[in-house]
């Protein structure tokens, strides 16, 4: 077999690997419990490694390989969680691979599957549309969910989907597109009443079309500091919020304001910040909403800051490459992160943020500068 085909099937399988990666996400937020999920996991995991293995790298890029993903390695061994060696896989085998062709290719399948999830809860074939209960506001209501479980599922996942298509069609798009998908998660919300992901999608389209049209702003270095700045001041909140809750007056009116996010981590000793570790441990299996927290708390201190060093390497991307689309959703993710932990996950397609790590890892490394993606 010539070297040619070889790199032909690496690139078969991670294709492979992704759509079973989408697939995973989507049964998840379906009703449908997955018995094969483990297996599945290992299979993707094997698929990205057959790409990794057919694809060159550079010394120095093998030295950069072998220091992540040995960490990951250590945490998998430690925790026992393999989503961090299985998202180390999927970055360094992101490569060769063309950035809008993947995104596209998500973007697609995911809201495929999306629409699918929702006809068929609504025509009752499968799924439940609604629930009434309390939702922790202490009262009784009806919010819909569309067969997703929970009704910020399907709004989350809605607003996902609307960053990727601005960020993917953003050259070609017209402002009424724009005001479209905004329409479309506002019609959303009346249904599902989930706040935080319209109010941030909302925050991401008033900042995307704010950089479009003012050319010197996109392009101050002020504003790319700035949002970094923006993200280590969240994770400083974050470790913060996990040691005292809610129990001193400010933080109980900003946890208030945050439906509790603070308080419902805190009340899990290890999600405490005292109570972290360099790498988690195999009991840190708890679910609640705050992403930073979780972070920390599932995978470990070392892990929390490789994956935030990746987000602060995004944007400095961001500046070298002008791509002022992705510094927006770089923060818009962070700031959700504050409110639910959507992209820390076992499922790896929740989180887009690795795809864009994937393409631009080895970009410091390179001979040559990749074009821009926006202009």
């Amino acid at each position: 077999m010539t070297m040619e085909k070889v790199k032909k099937a690496g690139e078969l399988c991670f294709w492979i690997a992704l759509f079973t990666e989408i697939l995973l996400m989507l049964i998840d937020k379906s009703a449908y419990i997955n018995p094969y999920e483990g297996i599945l996991f290992r299979l993707t995991f094997a698929l990205f490694c057959i790409k990794i293995i057919t694809t060159k790298y550079s010394k120095t890029e093998l030295i950069c390989i072998a220091v992540v993903g040995g960490i990951a390695a250590i945490s998998y061994f430690i925790n026992t969680r393999d989503e961090a060696v299985r998202a180390v896989a999927l970055v360094v085998a992101c490569k060769d691979i063309d950035l809008k062709k993947m995104l596209k290719f998500i973007f697609v399948l995911t809201s495929v599957g999306v629409a699918v999830i929702f006809l068929l809860s609504v025509t009752g074939i499968y799924g439940d549309i609604s629930f009434t209960t309390d939702f922790g506001r202490e009262k009784i209501e009806t919010r819909y969910c569309f067969g997703m479980g929970h009704p910020n599922a399907f709004q989350t996942m809605l607003f996902m989907l609307s960053m990727l298509f601005v960020y993917i069609y953003i050259d070609s798009i017209k402002l009424y597109n724009i005001v479209i998908v905004a329409l479309i998660n506002i019609a959303s919300y009346l249904f599902t009443d989930s706040n935080t992901a319209l109010l941030v999608m909302i925050a991401f389209i008033l900042g995307v079309l704010l950089l479009k049209y003012c050319r010197v702003l996109r392009e101050s270095k002020i504003l790319y500091i700035l949002s970094g700045i923006l993200v280590v001041f969240l994770t400083i909140f974050s470790i913060y919020g996990s040691h005292v809750g809610r129990d001193t007056p400010v933080m109980y009116w900003i946890d208030k304001a945050l439906n509790g996010r603070f308080q419902y981590s805190n009340i899990f000793e290890m999600a405490r910040v005292e109570n972290w570790t360099l790498f988690a441990l195999p009991d840190n299996v708890e679910f609640f909403d705050q992403g930073f927290i979780r972070l920390f708390y599932w995978y470990g201190i070392i892990p929390a800051i490789v994956f935030l060093l990746g987000i602060i390497y995004l944007i400095w991307i961001s500046y070298k490459k002008k791509d002022y689309v992705l510094l927006v959703f770089i923060v818009a993710n962070a700031v959700f992160m504050i409110m639910e932990a959507h992209i820390i996950s076992v499922y790896l397609l929740r989180n887009y943020l690795l795809i864009f790590m994937g393409y631009y890892w080895n970009d410091f490394l390179a001979d040559s500068d990749k074009s821009k993606v926006h202009v």
